[in-house]
């Protein structure tokens, strides 16, 4: 049984897992075709520095001039100045996530430079946990000598005691909503040492949003740590971009949310304006602008998915005085994948394959953005949405099956090979057909001198007719002991 099945099945799911790769490859190069059409046929949302809400649309192609229109569908012609001239929002969430104990190494550091010359290198290192901690330790960036490292005391030139280390969870990747915030990273110093305007972030200034409610300001190049800001009610951190002018481009200050207000302060932690968060939005993750008129925007917009053709948004004007004015749009939004809810099933001819990229990936996405309440919600949403390229793909299967089940009786292979080698086929589909078929030996078929039918020339007797092939003629070169 191990040397007829075990083994060519080995060598047969390694070729199909290949072949399937093969396909993802695939799938990956028609998904970017289709994702330059996406952004064509997308629209998404823009404010000027004053606050003037900008529908946006590229129809002539993602590399031609974008089109704009306000709320009211009119056409609006901007200057290329004002088209550079747009609010930079953060996002600012009602609930970051915690992430789990077993964060990726690359989720557990982040690395910035202090703007000193010779720079010394920080990296901020977590432990990844749950309810975990995390530090800085700095290098200096020609000897690569370690100079001291920085926790909630300031600075040491030896290890931190544990006490001393900041209270800190979840990811340190700043583009998946990291409680670290920072307008630096790597090596990176801009002129004069990138010093900003007072009251703006520099480069070398970090933010670390503790799990004790209290924001600490780590300032690498005077190498000082300080408690900017400590709030119970407090909920999230984020850099938020204040455009000064179109020349001085884009400077940063500190957004913190709490749970009825946006806070904005300067790099010191000093107060300088507060926005009443309105009723409709306490709940809900939300992205934050400051515009040049003294007034905060705050909009909503429906979760991220990757099947939807349009995107819900909800937008608030917000004066501190809590005045405020309200909008909803909903935009087109072509999704790349759609067509593969269909055409997956070609693209990706196996049902095990199937399953495990485009109905595992929606699935993960399902849960991860709050589309579905369950796990089992979730299973079944995934898979009535590609219920079509399921079907294509169980079919091609099914006909694969059936001629690997042929094939085997034509072969006479034992009672077992005919159940699991069909099986196999079935399951994988077209990888695995090409696994079964090329990854191990066959014998070779002759007619059978009495009944005529090509049959396998592996054994005496013949498969139909059961009768002894004839022994080979004689040459007269044989040799008989």
């Amino acid at each position: 049984m191990r040397k007829v099945v075990f083994q060519p099945l080995l060598l047969a799911t390694v070729l199909a897992f290949g072949f399937m790769a093969v396909c993802l490859a695939l799938d990956g190069w028609i998904i970017s075709g289709l994702r330059v059409d996406a952004v064509v046929m997308s629209e998404h949302l823009a404010f000027r520095p004053d606050g003037t809400l900008l529908i946006v649309s590229c129809p002539n192609g993602s590399q031609g001039d974008p089109h704009f229109r306000d709320l009211q569908g009119n056409s609006v012609t901007l200057s290329e100045d004002d088209k550079n001239a747009s609010l930079n929002g953060c996002l600012l969430q009602v609930n970051p996530p915690q992430e789990s104990d077993d964060l990726a190494w690359d989720d557990r550091f982040f690395q910035l430079a202090d703007g000193r010359i010779p720079a010394t290198i920080w990296y901020f290192l977590s432990d990844g946990r749950r309810e975990g901690t995390g530090y800085f330790v700095g290098y200096d960036r020609n000897s690569k000598f370690c100079i001291g490292y920085l926790g909630t005391a300031g600075f040491r030139k030896g290890p931190l005691p544990v006490e001393e280390w900041f209270p800190f969870s979840g990811t340190t990747d700043p583009f998946k909503n990291s409680r670290l915030v920072s307008k630096g990273a790597g090596y990176q110093v801009g002129p004069s040492g990138g010093r900003a305007p007072q009251g703006f972030l520099n480069t070398w200034d970090a933010y670390i949003f503790g799990r004790d409610g209290k924001i600490y300001h780590a300032d690498l190049q005077a190498r000082t740590v300080h408690v900017i800001l400590e709030n119970s009610q407090l909920r999230s951190v984020a850099a938020s971009a204040w455009t000064e002018d179109a020349n001085r481009g884009s400077l940063w200050r500190l957004a913190a949310r709490t749970d009825d207000a946006i806070l904005v302060l300067n790099a010191q932690g000093k107060l300088l304006a507060r926005y009443p968060i309105p009723e409709a939005l306490r709940n809900l993750d939300l992205t934050f602008a400051e515009s040049n008129a003294s007034e905060a925007i705050l909009y909503w917009s429906s979760p991220e998915d990757s099947l939807a053709m349009d995107k819900e948004y909800r937008i608030f004007w917000v004066k501190p005085d809590g005045q405020c004015r309200e909008a909803a749009v909903t935009l087109a939004h072509c999704s790349e994948l759609r067509p593969m809810r269909v055409y997956g099933g070609v693209t990706m001819p196996s049902p095990l394959g199937l399953a495990g990229s485009y109905v595992w990936n929606r699935f993960c996405e399902l849960l991860d953005h709050g589309l579905s309440a369950t796990p089992a919600e979730a299973l079944g949403r995934a898979l009535t949405e590609y219920w079509p390229a399921l079907a294509i793909a169980q079919m091609i299967a099914l006909g694969l099956a059936v001629l690997c089940y042929r094939r085997q009786m034509r072969y006479g292979t034992s009672r077992t090979e005919r159940i699991v080698w069909p099986l196999f086929v079935l399951l994988f589909g077209l990888p695995g057909w090409i696994g079964y078929r090329f990854g191990r030996t066959w014998p070779v078929l002759e007619a059978c001198p009495e009944c005529g039918v090509a049959v396998p020339r592996d054994r005496e007797r013949c498969l139909r007719c059961t009768i002894d092939f004839p022994p080979p003629a004689l040459k007269g070169t044989e040799v008989f002991a």
